[in-house]
This record gives C-alpha cells, structure tokens and sequence, in this order.
C-alpha cells in the first residue's frame, strides 16, 4: 500500500512548537472555496494516524491535521501544560495560523472531545463537527482500562515488528500495511533497531478527562456522531443520547454505528469510514 506523503509544518502555539501534516489543496477544477477538513487524533496517536483517510480526501478538500502538543513530531512540554484546555487552545491558534472560517473538523477519541468544544464555543468558524467514538463522561470504564495498559508498559521497544504486534491489540482488523505505517509514525528509531514512542510520557499522568456534558449541549452546527459498533469506550446507549441532547440546537445531527470494528474504526476499515464522512457532508451540501 503507498500512503501519499504530506507537508510538514510548524507554528508557535504559546511557546510551543507545534506540527501539522498538511496534505495540500485540491489541485485540479476544484472550486476556489473548496473547504479544508482539520483533523485530531487522539491519545498517544499522532497527525499520521490520519493517512489513508486524509490521502482519499485531498482530491477535494484541503486537509490538515494536527500532532498535538508532546505527541508525534510537536514539542514535548510540561506537565502542567498537558490540560484539557491546553489542547483546545493549540486548535484555536491553529485556525488562526491558516487562518480557517466555513471549515469541517473530525476528531477522533480525545480529539473529539477537544474538536466540540472547540465547536460550541466557535460554531461561526465550523461547517461541519464529526466526532469519533468518544463521549463527554469523565469517568469511562475502558479508557481507564487503556490508561492501566498505557502506565505499565515501556516507552520502548525491540523493534518495529514489536510496535506493530503493540498495535495488532487494539485494532485487531487493521491491515498489516495500515499497522506497520501507524508504527513508523508513531515511535522514533534509536540504537540497535530499538523504538520508542514518539508521545511524552508525562501528559498520560497530566491528561484531564472532566464531565463536558455541558459543552456538549452547546454544540449547535451539523453533527455526526460514528461509533464503531465494536468499541466498547463509546456505548450505544450513550452515543444515542448524545444525539437526543442536541438535536434541537444542531441544524443536522445524524449517528452512524459502524459494524466490524471498534474504537479505532477509521483505520480498521477506512473505506466504510470514508464512506460515511461523505454521506454525511453530502447531506449538507
């Protein structure tokens, strides 16, 4: 599988120096106000995370998407500044630095999170929100199962063979090419052919996961909800009332539950995902 290759670009968001992966505008008939698409990816992951997805879309949109603050190749920082709102705040300055008005934001896990509320408080900036299998709890029984795993294991590994079986685990449908690139992406090589994660350590001890069930009723542009019918991070049950608890703000709010694959479900079987990403932006067109 070839997986296209981006820009890579740097901005200052408050002293740190952050990368965007920007896969470049539509190059061909494409209409001077072809919208861009900012993506998120979520704990641990990086702005790569988003590669085939983003590959399949640039034909006609701009898309960039963002590593976050001490994920992927942006800067490593303090503890103190791993907040929730930290993370909000380089997605504001990023929109400054492109300078984005009418743009479509998808976020993945904690992404997600940091994608609607962005969202409820900058609704004139945002065409369209999709959200990626998270909800707005603060307590969540499998992310804390995620964190136990995340806390004991080693930042490093013998080699890429080994990130890829690391990876295997937790998105079981993956293909072995969409694993192996994930794994590059994802940790730096050091001696010996040994990896090691590309993500600081410390934000996992600094990550905030507060009750943003308020932020989420304010959401009030068009809306997809996906869930991968597998995931067990985000429930039915909660995935329908996110949906119930805006649908008289929100112009458009629609829930897509996708069979096959869980909560990393836009790299399992990124066709069905893609898919799904333009029913949904064709219903606002």
């Amino acid at each position: 599988m070839q997986f296209h290759q981006p820009t890579d670009e740097f901005f200052n968001a408050n002293g740190v120096r952050l990368h965007y992966a920007d896969w470049g505008a539509p190059q061909h008939d494409a209409p001077p106000d072809t919208p861009t698409i900012v993506l998120l990816h979520g704990l641990q992951d990086c702005a790569r995370s988003w590669d085939i997805f983003a590959a399949a879309m640039r034909s006609e949109y701009h898309v960039v998407s963002l590593d976050h603050r001490g994920h992927g190749d942006s800067a490593h920082t303090t503890p103190n500044a791993y907040g929730y709102r930290d993370y909000v705040s380089d997605l504001e300055l990023l929109v400054a630095h492109l300078g984005l008005r009418d743009f479509i934001l998808i976020g993945h896990s904690a992404g997600g999170r940091y994608a609607f509320t962005f969202a409820a408080e900058h609704p004139e900036l945002v065409r369209a929100l999709l959200v990626v299998d998270i909800d707005p709890d603060a307590v969540n029984a499998d992310s804390q199962s995620m964190f136990v795993r995340y806390n004991s294991e080693s930042d490093e590994w013998d080699s890429l063979d080994a990130v890829v079986e690391r990876l295997r685990l937790r998105q079981p449908q993956s293909t072995d090419d969409m694993l192996r690139q994930q794994a590059l992406c994802m940790t730096r090589e050091i001696a010996d052919g040994r990896r090691v994660w590309k993500r600081d350590r410390k934000l996992l001890a600094a990550y905030e996961r507060p009750d943003v069930w308020d932020i989420w009723s304010k959401v009030a542009v068009p809306t997809l909800i996906v869930r991968g019918r597998q995931s067990n991070l985000l429930t039915h049950e909660v995935a329908v009332q996110m949906r119930e608890s805006i649908a008289d703000k929100a112009p458009t709010v629609r829930l897509a539950e996708l069979e096959g694959g869980g909560h990393w479900f836009y790299q399992e079987f990124p066709g069905a995902f893609e898919a799904t990403v333009r029913w949904f932006l064709s219903e606002l067109s």
